[in-house]
């Protein structure tokens, strides 16, 4: 089962997205597209500053928000994955579960 735990800080904004395990594989494709789309856009449309680490064998991966933008785009992102896997987890609730 993939296992998606969200952090939060003290304002209620997501700072990270941790993703483990395996699942089905189609689930999986879908939460690794989301996972890295959410990447590649913070990267490329805000001034926010991340990290993303990801495991070379298993695929475990985390995006970690280390400095939002004034504009609030990140935030909005980082809002939109989370969105995404709950509605994953609402139609493969066996094969996913989002911890947040």
């Amino acid at each position: 089962m993939i296992e998606v735990a969200i952090k939060r800080d003290d304002k209620d904004r997501i700072s990270s997205v941790s993703v483990k395990n395996h699942g089905d594989p189609i689930v999986c494709s879908a939460v690794s597209i989301l996972l890295l789309n959410t990447v590649n856009s913070i990267e490329a449309f805000t001034k926010a500053l991340f990290s993303f680490d990801s495991a070379e064998e298993g695929g475990d991966s985390v995006l970690t928000l280390t400095h939002y933008d004034s504009e609030g785009k990140a935030e909005l992102l980082m809002n939109s994955l989370v969105l995404g896997y709950k509605s994953i987890e609402e139609s493969y609730n066996n094969e996913i579960v989002v911890i947040d």
